[in-house]
């Protein structure tokens, strides 16, 4: 039963965080509006993808919904045939589920994601403006690779 909390409580929180987030950035700063959080490598801004990663294929949000909904359905059907034991793999599809189910949400209602957190390093390095929600989806990666490498493997006697 643990195990089965910390997946529907990082589901739960993560797409919370996400969508609250969203809401609070695109509610107080303008279209053209740019918070410095740290100069030189953090600003906040509104930015509107119709595509997916990288902004990619844009202009095609109803078979972005629906691989969406493939996609959460197959982490729903991951999660269920897995056997819960660790904790990172629990966690780490909860967190990649409430990514998909966050960035699900803005397709649906705003016809495009909602990203805002602008990453740079200096004006030579920039990174494609993200959210919360694809955050959870790489950090939820990186903890499935993280529990792939830590599992315990059987051991074999020849």
């Amino acid at each position: 039963m643990k195990n089965t909390a910390t997946f529907v409580v990082a589901t739960t929180v993560g797409v919370i965080l996400d969508i609250v987030s969203k809401w609070v950035v695109f509610s107080k700063i303008s279209e053209f509006d740019k918070i410095t959080l740290i100069p030189g490598l953090i600003n906040i801004l509104c930015s509107r993808n119709e595509g997916v990663v990288f902004g990619l294929f844009p202009g095609k949000t109803n078979i972005f919904i629906i691989f969406s909904i493939i996609a959460i359905a197959i982490i729903i059907y991951i999660y269920i045939k897995s056997d819960k034991v660790l904790f990172a793999s629990n966690l780490a599809l909860g967190l990649i589920l409430a990514g998909a189910i966050g960035n699900l949400w803005d397709r649906i209602w705003y016809g495009h994601v909602r990203d805002f957190i602008d990453l740079h390093i200096g004006n030579k390095y920039h990174w494609p403006t993200f959210n919360i929600a694809d955050s959870l989806i790489c950090i939820g990666i990186s903890f499935m690779v993280f529990a792939s490498f830590s599992a315990s493997k059987p051991s074999t006697s020849d």
